[in-house]
């Protein structure tokens, strides 16, 4: 499948997709018994949602296992296939909550599901979408400790380790939605609690715990501080990069829907800034806003505020800042140059993305 070399993120991906959808085929396929023609039509929507991931949080732990000496690389990618089921189904419940249209260039699973009912009399169609996307979330998750359970490549304390930290992982990631959409009852909060959002939502869901589960995965001990630190600043890195482009693009360049932080009244560093920052007039103007469904000319309004606001240049200089950080925790950490550099090639490809 894969021989003893170090992969960088485009040949990891190109690796593990097959096996993701070697996978995801043999479920569908021992559920078509049902014989539900719909049914099933909804699973194959998981096939095309998880093949247009990045796959950085499983490459990262895919990296932290080969870097800490770990030595079963066919077995490792197979096992790894549970981290980006799991995000999926994160993503799946995640755009539910955040009324999302589009995600990955494709409509989201239950806009799909909607759609493909809407015509019915007497039906629900929007209703009828989230409650079977749900369902497909429900299914992702189920079979992430499927292929946990059923793995007999790795020894059981690491698999024990593994899954305790996916609890952990539940805990940080259900605890962060939920101070998420808590942040949205008001207009003001404070950049403390974003910022508490933002490591249990980012940081720890998709650069720490990756980390740990890689270093478990090898049987090495590992130092906690430099994984917690590094995944810290590229966790705030990525969130503020992520919530710019939501600003500055649409959606033929971001591939899914744009301004959805301001008409879902999510809190980021950006509205922060306009709240806390910004001249009356911008308050004003950015209150009009705020929850409302937008238009194209009030996104082109809500642009320009914010570039002439002064958030968008504090808020690359935030991105920056924490890029600089975390690539400076690598350069001084005890990995060997290979990983290095590595690791450095992710954040980099990280720190240019757009979408």
């Amino acid at each position: 499948m894969v021989a003893d070399q170090l992969m960088d993120i485009k040949q990891f991906k190109k690796t593990l997709d097959p096996l993701i959808q070697s996978f995801l085929d043999k479920k569908i396929k021992s559920l078509s018994l049902i014989g539900d023609k719909q049914a099933l039509g909804y699973l194959n929507y998981l096939k095309l949602f998880l093949m247009e991931g990045k796959r950085i949080r499983a490459y990262l732990a895919y990296l932290t296992y080969k870097a800490y000496g770990g030595k079963k690389n066919n077995e490792v990618l197979e096992l790894l296939v549970f981290i980006e089921l799991l995000h999926a189904f994160l993503l799946i419940h995640d755009d539910i909550m955040d009324k999302a249209d589009m995600r990955h260039g494709i409509k989201t699973a239950h806009r799909f599901v909607e759609d493909k009912v809407n015509n019915i009399k007497g039906i629900d169609a929007n209703h009828f979408g989230i409650s079977q996307a749900i369902l497909l979330g429900d299914y992702l998750f189920a079979w992430v400790y499927e292929i946990l359970d059923n793995n007999t490549s790795f020894d059981e304390v690491a698999l024990k380790k593994v899954k305790l930290l996916l609890s952990t992982i539940m805990d940080e990631v259900i605890l962060g939605q939920m101070l998420d959409l808590n942040t949205t009852l008001y207009e003001k909060v404070s950049w403390e609690e974003i910022l508490k959002k933002i490591i249990l939502k980012s940081a720890y869901y998709s650069f720490v715990r990756p980390m740990q589960i890689g270093a478990y995965l090898s049987g090495k001990k590992f130092d906690e501080k430099f994984f917690e630190d590094f995944g810290k600043h590229l966790g705030i890195a990525f969130q503020t990069q992520d919530d710019l482009l939501d600003i500055e693009f649409d959606e033929s360049e971001t591939h899914k829907s744009s301004f959805n932080d301001v008409t879902q009244r999510q809190q980021t560093f950006f509205t922060y800034f306009i709240f806390n920052k910004g001249t009356v007039r911008q308050k004003s103007l950015f209150s009009k806003y705020f929850g409302k469904h937008l238009s194209s000319f009030d996104k082109k309004i809500l642009r320009k505020m914010f570039e002439e606001s002064g958030a968008i240049d504090a808020g690359r200089k935030l991105i920056e800042e924490n890029f600089s950080l975390a690539k400076k925790l690598i350069k001084s950490s005890d990995l060997e140059e290979e990983y290095k550099k590595k690791f450095l090639e992710l954040v980099a490809l990280i720190a240019q993305r757009q979408n």
